[in-house]
Formats: C-alpha cells, structure tokens, sequence
C-alpha cells in the first residue's frame, strides 16, 4: 500500500508541475462567457474599485449570442467586476447589471464567484482526467504485481475493481477537454465539479445493457438449473440478483432523467449511483480474477492434491459436480506422473451431511480407487463441514505425515477463486484448480460466493461505502 500511496502522490506532482508549466506558457489571464441578451445594443465593463484586475479585450460570437471576456491582472487584491447591457427594458428577463467578485492572486491567477473559474482551470480539467487516468493504470500494476505474488488475493481484485473506476471517471472527463484544447467554450469549474460528480451516473447508464444481459443469463441458468436439480431457495439466487441488477440499475437511471426536484434528490441520486457503481466495478473484478483462477494450472511438481467436497447422492455414488472435482485431480495426478514420474498423494475432504448416507471424503476414495488410485495413495479427511474446514483439516493431517510438502485443492472452477483466498488468509500457501462445470451453473454458484467474499470483508466494505457515500454527498453538496 506504501508504494501505491507513493506512485499516486509522484504521479500527482507531475500533473501538478505539467499544469503549473502549462498556466505559465499560457501567459495568465482569465476568459469568462456571458449570454448575450437578445435586444442588448451594446456592453460595458467597470471595476470598483480599479487598478487590481482589467478587461484585456473581447469578443462576441458569430451568432451574437456569446460574449468572450478576457481579463488580465494589474496587481493582487479583490475588485467587483460589473457587466451593463446596454438598451435593456425594465422589464426584460435578462438583469441590466451582472455583479461578480473577482480576486487577484499570486502569479497573475484571477478568480470570480459567479462561476467559480480561475485561470488556467481548463488546463487543471486536462490535468485531473490525465491523473486519473495515470492513478488506474497505478492500481492495474499494483494488482496484476499482486496477482504474481500471490494468484489468489482478495486485494488484487479490489484493486483492479478500484482501477475500473478511475479509468471510466477519466475517460469520460476527456470530453471536457477536446474542447478546451480547440479553443471553444469548455464550460466553468462548477461544470467540471459536477463532472466528476455524475462520472458514477454515466458509468451507470453505459454499463446498463451489460448488466441486462448478465441478469439474463443469470435468471436463464437458475431455469436450467431448476430443471435439472430440483427447486432450492438457493437455487433462486441468480433470479434474485438478476431482479436487483436490473430493478437498481433502472431505477438510478430513472432518477437521473426525472423532474424530481426536492431538495435532496441530487444527494440521494449520486451517492446511490457511487455506491452501486463501487459494487459493479467490484463485481467485474471479482468476475475477471474468478475465471482466471478456474483456468489456473498449477505445477508439476506437487505432494498432495486436496479435493473439496459437496454433496453426494443418497446411494453413496457421486454427483456430476463432485465427480467433476475427483476427475480433475484424477486428470492432474496422471498429467504429473507422466512429466515428473512422481505421482501426488490424492486427500478427499468432505465430512457426512445430515442428508447422506456417508461422508463425502469416502465416497469420494471409493471413487478413486475404482479408477485405479492404490489406496495407500489416498489420504481421507472425513471431519469437515465446511471449505474452510476442509482446507484446516486436510493441513492437519498432510502436516501429521511429516515434513514440508507441496499442496493445491481440486474444486469446481467457480469456487477456485474463492477457495484459494481462504487457504492464503489461513496462512497456507497452497495452489489450485478448477473442473469443468455446467455453464448453468455457474452464475448462480458465482453469485453466491461473490456475496461469500463481501460477507467475510463486511467491516471492510461497510467502511469503503460509508466514504464513497459521504465524498458523493459532500461533493454534491458543493455544487448546489
């Protein structure tokens, strides 16, 4: 975390300097833009009181309907600025006098508080989306240099979640600065303020039509998986969420075109938008890291293969999902065999459900042995009820055997991810690997162990949305 908070404070310097050369080549000066109203004959400019800031020259645009005012600096001190329209009726829309305090600063950098411009701050909107950008490929290093460090970090995807945010939120500030760099009215600080501001907003609305189809598949997979395996309120959880997607991304949506106008809709409207934007890019990540783990291959080079258990059938056989793990360490211990000719020790973990005949573990060896395993190269774990419990326990007793030994897990290729993370937290340094699942499978299971991930880091995450709330209100807060 030192050398991440070191490369963003570096990175922050350098737009700070480039911004900083920038306001200098410039020249100094601020350009403010005013409406021009339709019946005005005519415009002056007077300072109360003069000699601290002067109109250096203006412009009024082609269709008349835009003047450009370009402002210079005489000396520091603060002056009220006064625009006249001249021929104005007393009764017009527009005011005759617009009032705006202006301070001279150190450097020539000019202010006003009307729309809260300084000078150079279209440079500082180019700055800020480059730094941006700069802090997500910062954290995109940082997890990838996580993942070779340890191939099942929990830290790794909150920081390639974390990466997904700021490099969207500078992306969509660059639109801001095309026009700036033609030379055109590129808005006001106010304008970038809010920017930034509704950044989740946006993030929400281009993401929709992803999130559509991931519901869908999800909510046709527990279908499919209802079919084949009976209904559970387990297997409902990919409705669910596909319900919750869809149902929270429009109704966001619907908050951001609405005429709502009490008070505190824009507060509301962007720290929901914060906090499911936090959470979808949580979600991508925790997805990319996921599917990367289930393809994982661990070395040739192994002591042990520990198979995680699951449910078995009432008559002791295996289930296609449990099959499918004892069958990829099947398949990884011939592999191994015959590239190093030293076979690893097989350890079924599963302990008896109050719903079987057995426990899982011995169903599992029976297995194997039927497909040649001798059964002095069958290790049994027979006490654990849960993943964790199976990775404790088999540690127990490979530890037992004596001396140091080389491990990884075989488990479904979703719960790869997951379970590798438990095994690090636990101090374990083991590997993994996935079996081939159902495709309708897989987002249901998924789900369920991303909400398993969240659940174990709930202080951790309460307090991440507790401050993306807090920066979205307070920042919204400041543009109204």
């Amino acid at each position: 975390m030192r050398r991440i908070l070191l490369r963003l404070v570096v990175a922050l310097a350098v737009w700070i300097g480039v911004f900083a050369l920038c306001l200098t080549l410039s020249g100094g000066g601020l350009t403010l833009f005013f409406e021009v109203p339709p019946e005005a004959s005519g415009m002056s400019f007077r300072f109360e009181p003069e000699g601290v800031v002067r109109l250096a020259g203006s412009e009024v645009s082609a269709d008349g309907s835009e003047l450009a005012a370009h402002f210079e600096a005489d000396s520091r001190g603060v002056t009220e600025a006064v625009l006249t329209w001249g021929d104005l009726e007393e009764d017009s829309l527009y005011a005759r006098e617009i009032r705006m305090q202006m301070r001279s600063l150190p450097f020539g950098i000019l202010t006003d508080s009307v729309t809260w411009n300084f000078t150079g701050w279209g440079y500082l909107t180019a700055c800020l989306s480059l730094f941006l950008l700069s802090a997500a490929a910062i954290f995109f290093a940082a997890s990838r240099r996580e993942r070779e460090r340890a191939c099942f970090s929990y830290r790794a995807t909150a920081e390639l979640g974390l990466a997904i945010f700021l490099l969207l939120t500078g992306f969509f500030r660059i639109d801001m600065i095309l026009p700036f760099l033609r030379g055109e009215n590129a808005g006001t600080v106010w304008s970038l303020l809010v920017g930034v501001i509704v950044s989740a907003q946006t993030f929400m609305r281009w993401t929709a039509v992803v999130l559509a189809a991931f519901s869908l598949l999800a909510a046709a997979s527990n279908l499919v998986l209802i079919r084949h395996e009976g209904f559970r309120p387990s297997n409902m959880l990919g409705i669910a969420a596909a319900l919750l997607l869809v149902g929270g991304a429009g109704f966001g949506i619907w908050m951001s075109y609405s005429m709502l106008t009490f008070p505190l809709r824009n507060v509301l409207l962007n720290v929901y938008a914060g906090v499911f934007v936090y959470l979808e890019c949580l979600l991508t990540a925790t997805v990319i890291h996921a599917v990367k783990a289930g393809r994982h291959e661990p070395t040739y080079d192994l002591d042990y293969v520990i198979v995680l258990g699951c449910k078995v059938r009432p008559d002791g056989t295996l289930y296609p999902l449990i099959r499918g793990r004892v069958d990829r360490a099947l398949a990884f211990r011939k592999a191994q065999l015959a590239a190093s000719g030293r076979a690893p020790v097989l350890v079924p973990s599963g302990g008896k459900g109050a719903d079987e005949p057995e426990a899982e573990a011995a169903a599992m060896a029976r297995y194997m042995r039927e497909q040649g395993v001798p059964a002095g190269e069958i290790l049994i774990e027979d006490r654990s009820r849960t993943t964790q419990e199976n990775l404790r326990f088999s540690r127990e007793l490979i530890e037992a055997r004596g001396g140091a030994a080389r491990a990884a897990f075989s488990t479904s290729s979703y719960h790869v991810y997951r379970g590798g993370i438990l095994a690090a937290e636990s101090g374990w340094n083991i590997d993994g690997m996935g079996s081939r699942t159902k495709w309708y499978f897989w987002p249901n299971a998924f789900l369920r162990e991303f909400i398993g991930l969240l659940a174990a880091r709930r202080f951790q995450q309460m307090t991440a949305l507790i401050l993306i709330a807090l920066l979205s209100a307070g920042l919204t807060a400041l543009a109204m």
